[in-house]
């Protein structure tokens, strides 16, 4: 679905300001994957997500979107692919504009040219996905809650029904509540709609509820790129990027230091609590 080649990107380029962001990225998405995207402040990680509609121009290398070199194109597929690929950025209640919430989610369709029933079959479906009423449809988005905002912009962007979703922590400045419902959601439509989604996220444990893979940004490089379980297993080596890997696997991984026999392979409460029932079936550790 989304390969890169080779991919750099510097700001300031010919200035003594030049800074390199991203250098030789070399990923492959696969179509439907759920892509939790991590990595300290500065790593790369929204340079990169902004190369892949098409809002940023690589410096050297290439992006491919279904096979096809993105910059090679022309400037209409270059707009279809902003459609196509549908990014929300962090804090995306600052960019709500309309008189209304139809009117708001409703913007990205009617600039594709579609139907006013097409438009609204699909205002209808995104307001399912983010969990809003009809109700709130005739309200004005700046009566509604920082939550409820945050909702109707997701929606904007879902309803251009794009193949790839992307959200830069969509749940950044929630309540734990808040944050659960979001990514509730946004966990929802992927298995929904059969789409791929790449989230950005500084929360392990978002991360590991949600993705089925893990991209790990490092000083605009790419350092690791597989599995929930396999990028978990190198928690030394995320702990010297800067990042963490989630609590209960701390803990997992503490236990087996200390000799019981657990698995280090644990990242999320519930696969702890399977672990622990496991060892209790089998009798425990004699030291247990």
């Amino acid at each position: 679905m989304i390969k890169t080649e080779h991919l750099s990107h510097a700001y300031g380029v010919g200035t003594p300001f030049e800074t390199a962001a991203i250098e030789d990225v070399n990923i492959h998405i696969e179509k439907g994957d759920y892509v939790g995207i991590i990595g300290h402040t500065g790593s790369g990680k929204s340079t990169l997500i902004s190369h892949f509609n098409a809002i940023l121009k690589p410096t050297s290398g290439r992006i491919l979107i279904d096979g096809r070199d993105l910059w090679d194109a022309d400037k209409k597929t270059r707009i279809q692919t902003r459609f196509d690929v549908g990014l929300v950025f962090q804090y995306p209640e600052y960019q709500l504009f309309e008189e209304t919430v139809y009117k708001d989610i409703a913007f990205g369709p009617k600039n594709m040219g579609l139907s006013a029933a097409e438009i609204e079959k699909r205002v209808e479906k995104a307001i399912h996905f983010v969990g809003l009423k009809p109700s709130v449809l005739e309200k004005s988005p700046f009566d509604l809650s920082g939550g409820q905002k945050r909702r109707v912009a997701i929606a904007g962007v879902m309803a251009l029904q794009p193949k790839v979703l992307i959200l830069d922590e969509p749940a950044a400045g929630l309540d734990p509540r808040g944050r659960d419902e979001i990514l509730s959601r946004i966990r929802d439509y992927h298995k929904e709609t059969k789409s791929t989604v790449l989230l950005v996220s500084h929360s392990m444990e978002d991360i590991s509820r949600n993705a089925n893979s893990i991209l790990v940004m490092n000083k605009g490089r790419c350092a690791m790129h597989a599995s929930v379980p396999e990028v978990f297993e190198h928690a030394d080596e995320l702990v010297q990027m800067g990042l963490d890997v989630p609590k209960i696997t701390r803990v997992f991984i503490s236990l087996q230091e200390k000799g019981y026999p657990v698995s280090r392979n644990v990242y999320t409460v519930e696969q702890g609590k399977a672990e622990l029932m496991r060892l209790l079936q089998k009798g425990g550790d004699q030291n247990a």
